[in-house]
């Protein structure tokens, strides 16, 4: 197996996944499902509501992706 180069983002210890699966599986741990807290702002809860959305969006991908047929 070759060596790759794994970079992290902005001063994070965590590199980035190299595959796909491990990618989605990455922004489930990074993107959980919240609730609103108090105090919260409407702009911060939408903010959080738009990462998971992301996430939510490329495992929905990713799966629509494997279930292709091979052709």
């Amino acid at each position: 197996m070759s060596e790759r180069y794994a970079p992290t983002g902005h001063g994070r210890r965590e590199e980035m996944p190299a595959t796909v699966r491990d990618f989605i599986a990455f922004l489930e741990r990074r993107f959980p499902e919240t609730k609103p807290r108090p105090g919260q702002t409407l702009d911060e809860i939408m903010f959080a509501a738009g990462q998971r959305s992301v996430a939510l969006q490329m495992r929905a991908e990713f799966e629509a992706a494997s279930n292709l047929p091979e052709g």
